[in-house]
């Protein structure tokens, strides 16, 4: 019965998270947009990856160029974007451009021949489809099993987030990025390493989203070079292959994506939240910290086995670390926290009361204030912030995850979720 509780609760999250974002969200964001920005269409994240990828591969041209930029700030603003960026940030307009690595190419290439309306309507469930395949990837990193109706109901409670609502409104490749470090880091833990290899390296999608993950596995890969140097070669690999493809297709493409990365932090500057909630120069100390301090433990680990649960902990401290400490702020990207979440949950006897009490609170007030809201409707037509009143504790859930998983007290005892027949495999 407490089972079926669970699901019931986590479908009835499901419904009042989405009726929310289709009733309340989406419209007054359209109209800040609007308003604010003078985004004529909003079209999502996908528009000018879609775009650079039709352009390169039926035409030749250049995805990075401003001739395709323009065509892609023509669809978004009715208009080309010039700027000067002495004016305040908050009159910076995103510029919309094909800012990722040309080899995102290949992972649109499926797409060029359909109508981008399609494509803004079956992403999200694309996208949704990875964002929960990451909850059960993550929970065997963990070796903890579930019966179906729990593991439903914590992907449901999971795909229902603010963070990564966002991702799928936003229609964002941070989730995809997201799963495939879970992904790489399953294959390693099952000892599929060339696999695994490869994997990570099509993470460098959103290269600073991976650089600091990989380096967890680039320190561990040394602790037992004869038995894993099989993960180098996945990853170089592969590497090679996505470089050299995005060579073939558009030579001296590294140079226009440097280019492009340089001009994306001046349209669209964006900082950690270590930075913002301690001022930059302390944010960055703190930060660079942080990173120092994961690689020390990841050093002193790095003979742990894969299927351990030492190596898991390192890793997930790696995607909280990356969170804190990198220019990573906008919540979609907390799509990395998935399995540092699964860790609380598993350990979940070992939490303080006080510890239990926060992260109940900090993760059911969304759903609270989106049935308030939808209750009692604001004014979508105006510029009052009380449509976001349920993202209020998002932006800090990346401080609040680490500082409880550091309250556990003891030997973490089995997990209060889990049923009798839960054991590792």
């Amino acid at each position: 019965m407490k089972i079926r509780l669970w699901l019931l609760l986590s479908l009835f999250v499901c419904g009042i998270t989405w009726l929310y974002a289709s009733r309340i969200q989406q419209p007054w964001a359209g109209y800040i947009g609007m308003m604010h920005d003078g985004v004529k269409v909003p079209m999502g994240d996908l528009y000018p990856r879609w775009v650079g990828t039709r352009e390169l591969l039926l035409r030749g041209r250049n995805p990075y160029s401003p001739e395709v930029s323009h065509e892609i700030q023509m669809a978004y603003y009715g208009h080309s974007v010039t700027q000067d960026f002495r004016e305040p940030a908050h009159q910076i307009a995103d510029e919309q451009r094909f800012a990722y690595p040309v080899f995102v190419v290949f992972l649109m290439a499926p797409t060029m021949y359909v109508d981008f309306a399609q494509v803004y309507r079956w992403a999200p469930l694309v996208l949704g489809l990875l964002a929960a395949l990451s909850v059960p990837l993550s929970l065997d990193l963990l070796r903890w099993r579930l019966p179906p109706e729990r593991l439903a109901a914590i992907t449901l409670f999971t795909v229902s987030s603010p963070q990564i609502v966002q991702g799928l409104e936003h229609q964002q490749l941070a989730i995809v990025v997201g799963s495939l470090l879970i992904a790489g880091a399953w294959c390693v833990s099952r000892n599929y390493l060339t696999i695994g290899g490869m994997i990570l390296a099509c993470s460098t999608l959103k290269p600073q989203m991976a650089l600091f993950p990989l380096c967890f596995f680039l320190i561990w890969m040394t602790g037992n070079w004869r038995r894993r140097w099989r993960l180098l070669a996945g990853f170089l690999a592969m590497l090679a292959v996505l470089i050299g493809g995005g060579e073939f297709v558009l030579p001296g493409w590294i140079g226009f994506f440097l280019a492009g990365a340089a001009a994306y932090q001046r349209y669209f500057p964006t900082t950690s939240l270590l930075r913002i909630a301690l001022g930059d120069t302390l944010g960055e100390i703190i930060g660079g910290i942080v990173v120092l301090g994961f690689l020390l433990v990841a050093w002193r680990n790095r003979r742990e086995t894969a299927d351990s649960r030492k190596f898991a902990t390192i890793f997930a401290g790696f995607l909280m670390g990356t969170i804190l400490a990198f220019p990573l702020f906008t919540p979609f990207n907390q799509v990395m926290l998935i399995l540092p979440a699964m860790l609380l949950l598993h350990d979940w006897n070992s939490l303080p009361r006080f510890s239990r009490l926060v992260f109940v609170f900090s993760t059911s007030w969304p759903w609270i204030t989106s049935a308030v809201l939808l209750a009692f409707p604001p004014n979508l037509n105006s510029p009052s912030r009380m449509p976001l009143l349920p993202s209020l504790l998002v932006s800090l859930f990346p401080l609040f995850l680490p500082l409880l998983l550091l309250s556990r007290h003891g030997d973490t005892a089995a997990p209060q979720l889990a049923t009798a027949d839960s054991h590792p495999s």
